[in-house]
């Protein structure tokens, strides 16, 4: 937790959202250890709560889901997936969404403004390396990358992304890079 600098917040939606997958499981031990990690019983999905708790939730959860999804990463990817649909379904995500239109690029150049709308930890970027491809970092979050790879993969499939690729890796103790990719539609003639 040395990464972390004090002060640093998320919102409450990343902590509903992993407790809610572990509640599905019907483990009440699990959940237990899951609440207990976070340190919080029932958080408000739109108050800002300290990430160094949601950090000791996010792997408790990933750990409790670890089974069922097949490998501790699949877990993360599932919590990021789940917490991205979740965030679709709220009015910025909704409004992201609708700006976005069918324009991939446009969405992809919102990522930045939009993870700060969750995360008072850490900052995004984007840069294009191709005309359907990007590189997004995020410099200074420890949360592990497959669980923004789930996150990636959930919002662009939302936006009717076709053949999208995304893969993630750790550069850094803080710091992850994602090369995402996508077919373009209705190309014109």
């Amino acid at each position: 937790m040395k990464l972390i600098p004090l002060g640093d917040t998320v919102r409450g939606y990343f902590f509903h959202c992993a407790l809610e997958q572990v509640r599905l499981l019907g483990d009440e031990e699990a959940l237990r250890r899951c609440r207990e990690a976070g340190g919080l019983e029932s958080p408000m999905r739109f108050f800002k709560y300290p990430i160094s708790g949601f950090v000791r939730l996010l792997y408790e959860a990933a750990r409790a889901l670890t089974d069922s999804a097949g490998s501790f990463e699949e877990a993360m990817r599932q919590l990021g997936r789940h917490v991205a649909t979740e965030f679709l379904g709220s009015p910025v995500g909704k409004t992201m969404l609708l700006l976005a239109g069918d324009n991939l690029q446009r969405l992809a150049d919102s990522l930045p403004m939009v993870y700060r709308t969750g995360w008072g930890h850490g900052v995004g970027e984007v840069a294009w390396t191709g005309f359907s491809s990007c590189r997004t970092s995020i410099h200074g979050n420890v949360i592990p990358f497959p669980y923004f790879e789930g996150i990636f993969l959930e919002v662009f499939q939302a936006a009717g992304a076709t053949h999208l690729k995304v893969a993630g890796r750790q550069v850094g103790p803080a710091d992850t890079e994602y090369e995402l990719s996508w077919e373009l539609r209705n190309l014109p003639r």
